[in-house]
């Protein structure tokens, strides 16, 4: 009989790991060693225990946070800091004013100081020089009347004065009193002659008068030619006036024409006229002004009276030996500037003013800009609280907004009149409430798609764990079934081994089918290849389980011609024994003749007895052999009921695979079965020893690829109870976005 040739598979590789394809196995190897697969303990897959719903509720209690609300600390006086910080603001310049006040009021109040100082010794220096102008004129005046002929001719003696001598005497002292107005009287006093004025002469002995008084006898010890003196009662007596119409006296020898001293020419000084030079030369208005005679008699001008010979400041300036100069002095507690000019015969001119009445002008300045700054700062406070109070305004119209906003309510409006930043700032606002609004409401929608999304998610991932389940059992029953399948095949392999070696000589070949294996892409994908593959071999499986069946009937058919075989030769055998015992008799009867018949035919009966006993040992042979295919069809109908099984269970895989639609693709791979055609006995065996082989490389490795589907399995149930968990996580979340989003208030 021809062997029928194998068809070729091409089948497309899309496995990540390859499943190496079984060697052909030589029927040397056969003879020599006894095919043992490899056992692999299928791994027990332990599901994650399932959490209940309550446990998942309460879960979500516990973890579950409120969303809470937004809160804006209210900053207290917060108008009140920008009130404060504009008004320090404003202040700023104003206190470098205010320096720059007190710099200039440091520096006018020293250059006021010194310009008081400076117009105060020079009154007083201009005053002295003035007093010297009319005490120059009024020693002019006596030297005019002492050289004048009327008077020297009178006054000399001599017997020769008369009347009218002593009226042109008055008539000359008349006449130089109507030309200076500050001469209040001129007398003349002589030893010989009568005293005379400018209201006519004096009947009484007025020189001895005075000659003999105190301001005389001073005169007297004290003048070398004139001298000015305070006062003279003893003339005043005489002439009828008194000390309060002349401020002092200028008294002058009078000499006789042979140049003697005979008389004195005093010329009395107005005290109006020199209190109106006081008067008029008024430094300031709480300055004083005063003349100070040597005696110590003094004529004042100021508001105050000061006695300035009794001062020790004057005591002082009298001592030094300067004409002229100034101090501040202390007086009945004040500080004064005390200035003097000296005077010829101990004379002196001096003012005194208080130091705050120098510094007065100052102090005006510093009163008026402390004015200034007055004003400016309440500018300034009221120009701060005015744009403050627009700022804070405008700010706490924001502020409520914002504050409406921070609490939920997204409702409010903001309007500003203002046309500067703040405008800018509240539109920036009442924008950024408006995208807020839409916002909230895209938030709203998107939370409520999450939420349903993830509430189907979540049924969806309740059904592929149960699947996933499901799937796990149903590999753990292939397992099984492969183990079993395994265990059989190997039983199936060493009852062909030994059926191999009683009919070595008939098998010549076995050939040996290639399987191809496919791998799974990812968890799920790599399930479905693997699930096909299974599929694949299952059918494989079962149609050499049947193509052995068909072959150990084959055989047994084969034997059981044998058997019929070896019945005729036994027959035969019996048939040449019989002939052969016949042939011997009728050799035994021929005699001598039918000698050598005899022996050809015993030799015949030895061998029809062999013959038979071989056939005997043959059908001994066979029977063995028959019983052997009938337990070795027994064990391939029972591998066949598992592959059903297992057909069955991978029915059950693909349509949980099917059921949760998860990019599991249908197997569709068909892997084309080798048929093989027998040629008697030997192709028989050949295939029959392939056949198991097949079957044992086959379990192998449907063992290895079910191990690797339960892996796959577990991946894909911890996947699905990831996928659980993360969808409760994010149901948490939509419900914690919902409300979140729902503490808004859009319209």
């Amino acid at each position: 009989m021809a062997r029928k040739k194998m068809p070729d598979n091409q089948l497309k590789e899309k496995k990540k790991t390859e499943i190496k394809k079984p060697e052909k196995i030589k029927p040397e190897k056969i003879k020599k060693e006894k095919v043992k697969p490899e056992k692999k303990k299928p791994e027990k897959i332990k599901p994650e225990k399932k959490k209940s719903e309550k446990q998942k509720t309460e879960k979500r209690i516990t973890d579950k946070q409120k969303p809470e609300k937004i809160k804006i600390e209210k900053v207290p006086g917060q108008s009140q800091h920008l009130r404060t910080k504009l008004i320090i603001a404003f202040f700023a310049p104003i206190f470098l004013f205010i320096l720059t006040i007190a710099l200039i009021y440091s520096v006018s109040s020293t250059t006021l100081e010194e310009a008081y100082e400076d117009a105060a010794n020079s009154s007083v220096v201009t005053l002295g020089k003035y007093y010297d102008l009319v005490f120059e004129n009024v020693k002019l005046m006596s030297t005019r009347l002492s050289v004048n002929e009327t008077l020297t001719d009178y006054y000399s003696g001599g017997g020769k004065q008369t009347e009218s001598m002593l009226m042109n005497t008055k008539l000359v002292i008349n006449g130089e009193l109507v030309a200076d107005e500050y001469i209040s009287q001129i007398v003349v006093i002589a030893q010989t002659g009568k005293a005379c004025t400018d209201k006519g002469p004096i009947n009484d002995d007025v020189y001895t008068a005075f000659c003999e008084s105190e301001e005389g006898k001073y005169v007297q010890e004290n003048i070398v030619e004139d001298m000015w003196i305070e006062s003279h009662p003893s003339i005043d007596e005489f002439t009828g006036k008194g000390t309060d119409l002349y401020g002092m006296s200028y008294v002058r020898i009078l000499r006789s024409t042979n140049n003697k001293p005979v008389g004195y020419i005093i010329i009395d000084v107005k005290r109006d006229f020199l209190q109106n030079i006081l008067d008029n030369a008024k430094i300031s208005d709480q300055s004083v002004q005063g003349l100070v005679m040597g005696e110590g008699a003094q004529i004042v001008s100021g508001n105050e009276q000061i006695a300035f010979s009794e001062t020790e400041f004057y005591q002082k300036a009298a001592s030094l030996e300067e004409d002229q100069g100034r101090e501040y002095v202390v007086y009945n507690g004040r500080e004064i500037l005390f200035t003097y000019r000296k005077l010829e015969n101990n004379m002196m001119v001096c003012a005194v003013m208080p130091k705050e009445e120098i510094m007065a002008g100052a102090q005006r300045i510093l009163q008026y800009a402390v004015i200034s700054v007055v004003l400016c700062a309440l500018a300034a406070i009221l120009l701060g609280i005015i744009i403050s109070g627009s700022i804070s305004k405008a700010l706490n119209s924001a502020n409520r907004a914002l504050k409406k906003t921070a609490d939920g309510d997204l409702t409010g409006q903001i309007a500003t009149k203002r046309k500067d930043e703040f405008r800018a700032l509240t539109s920036n606002i009442a924008e950024m409430i408006k995208s807020m609004k839409g916002l909230i409401k895209k938030m709203t929608n998107v939370s409520s798609f999450v939420s349903s999304s993830a509430e189907a998610v979540r049924g969806n991932s309740q059904v592929l764990l149960e699947v996933a389940n499901q799937m796990n059992g149903a590999v753990m029953d292939i397992n099984g079934g492969i183990v079993q399948q395994t265990i059989d095949t190997e039983q199936c392999a060493s009852q062909m081994e030994d059926l191999s070696n009683k009919i070595e000589e008939v098998h010549k070949r076995a050939t040996q089918v290639n399987e191809l294996t496919e791998e799974a892409k990812n968890a799920v994908n790599e399930g479905m290849v693997i699930v096909k593959n299974l599929e694949e071999k299952v059918d494989s499986s079962t149609e050499i389980t049947r193509a052995i069946i068909a072959e150990i009937d084959e055989l047994s058919k084969e034997s059981s011609a044998i058997g019929s075989i070896i019945e005729t030769i036994n027959e035969i055998a019996d048939e040449t024994n019989l002939l052969s015992l016949n042939a011997s008799i009728e050799a035994a009867r021929v005699g001598e003749a039918g000698r050598g018949f005899a022996v050809v035919s015993s030799e015949i009966r030895k061998l029809a007895d062999q013959s038979g006993n071989a056939g005997m040992q043959i059908a001994e042979i066979i029977n063995h052999i028959q019983e052997r295919m009938a337990t070795t069809i027994k064990t391939a109908q029972k591998a066949g009921d598992i592959v059903v099984t297992q057909s069955a269970a991978l029915g059950s895989t693909i349509n949980v695979f099917n059921n949760i639609n998860e990019q599991i693709q249908e197997l569709g791979e068909n892997i084309t079965h080798i048929v093989y055609s027998v040629n008697g006995i030997e192709d028989a065996k050949e295939d029959t020893m392939a056949a198991i082989e097949s079957i044992s490389a086959t379990s192998n490795e449907t063992e290895a690829a079910s191990s690797e589907l339960g892996n796959s399995s577990q991946r894909l149930m911890n996947a699905a109870q990831e996928l659980s968990d993360a969808v409760v996580r994010l149901q948490d979340g939509a419900e914690d976005l919902d409300n979140s989003v729902k503490i808004f208030k859009i319209e």
